[in-house]
């Protein structure tokens, strides 16, 4: 971490202090996105300061004569649900997502993913702090479209779907957006806690353990605050709707797994490819066309990272009686053994 010390009221401490948060910004936005270009790194720096210096109190927020009754509501319970994911979940007690920012998008940005042509297996992007990720995201849809089209000309599949959430695994205080007003309240208590579960646990390069995790403690944790609040009908609510999630999940790593015996399969290379798009013109039959893009490998992406481990953490969380702190300690050490000795953290 960047520090330095100024004394009260210099005014070039405080230009230190400026330059030096401008440098560690463009350190960060390069970890969480990538940054091979100049462009890449200018819409990922200026992004990052719209979002972070748009930023308000929530409680200054809800001292507004002119919030409508439900985004006042929403806000109060977003107060709520942060107290409640520190105080009993056990997750970081700090200024995210007690702040607001007002966005004009719609979404936030866009994500793009990437696979080879006939793999399964996404194509990484590697940065100083993140490690190796999974997507390579942009604040602007033409950023990323344009992003994707390069990679496509290059022989891969591609995906760009739409970022929900923003986070900086705690290196700022990161806000609730105004774009996530419009989510129902299990939705967007479970938004806060995944994101928040990231600033609890990170493994640096593994976007399928990190995203797994997240939804583990996302799901468990917004089922104890609705029960620590009397909502009944939405625990079963909740439970519905992911049972519907898991259902479809289940047949999209199906779907990608048959797939993958394709692809590791000896039959030449146009027999592949003309099997390759019976399958996927089957799997859209079977599973429905993606609301983003095409069919593809790259498709199937996100739902790998962020679905195909949750059962084994589920698993983990249930065996040690649903204790928090005691899960973040055990998945920890369950990543930490399963890395080589060369690559665990010093």
């Amino acid at each position: 971490m960047l520090y330095v010390r100024a004394v009260p009221n210099d005014p070039r401490g405080a230009r230190a202090r400026a330059i030096l948060r401008i440098f560690f910004c463009t350190i960060l936005l390069t970890g969480i996105y990538g940054c091979s270009t100049v462009s890449f790194l200018s819409q990922a720096v200026t992004g990052h300061c719209r979002v972070m210096s748009s930023r308000v109190s929530i409680e200054k927020i809800l001292m507004e004569n002119g919030l409508d009754s439900l985004s006042r509501k929403k806000l109060r319970m977003i107060l709520e649900l942060r107290e409640f994911a520190s105080a009993e979940l056990g997750l970081p007690r700090n200024k995210s997502y007690m702040l607001f920012s007002e966005i004009k998008e719609e979404y936030l940005g866009w994500n793009v993913y990437a696979a080879p042509k006939f793999s399964v297996e996404p194509i990484t992007w590697s940065f100083p702090i993140a490690g190796r990720v999974v997507y390579r995201g942009y604040f602007s849809k033409e950023g990323a479209l344009k992003f994707a089209k390069k990679i496509e000309e290059e022989g891969n599949d591609v995906y760009v779907s739409p970022i929900s959430a923003y986070s900086t695994l705690g290196w700022y205080n990161d806000p609730v957006l105004s774009s996530h007003l419009r989510l129902d309240e299990i939705r967007l208590a479970g938004l806060i806690i995944h994101e928040l579960a990231h600033q609890q646990l990170y493994i640096k390069g593994d976007s399928r353990f990190n995203e797994s995790f997240a939804v583990t403690v996302e799901r468990a944790g917004v089922l104890r605050w609705l029960k620590s609040t009397g909502r009944d009908d939405q625990i079963a609510e909740a439970v519905k709707m992911w049972e519907h999630q898991d259902e479809t999940n289940s047949k999209m790593l199906d779907a990608r797994s048959r797939l993958s015996e394709l692809y590791h399969s000896d039959i030449d290379t146009a027999a592949m490819e003309q099997k390759k798009d019976s399958l996927l013109k089957a799997f859209v039959v079977e599973i429905g066309r993606p609301r983003f893009g095409e069919m593809n490998n790259a498709f199937f992406v996100p739902v790998n990272t962020y679905y195909s481990m949750v059962p084994k953490f589920q698993s983990m969380l249930d065996s040690l009686g649903g204790d928090f702190k005691e899960f973040y300690r055990e998945a920890e050490g369950l990543k930490r053994a399963a890395l080589p000795p060369a690559s665990k953290p010093q």
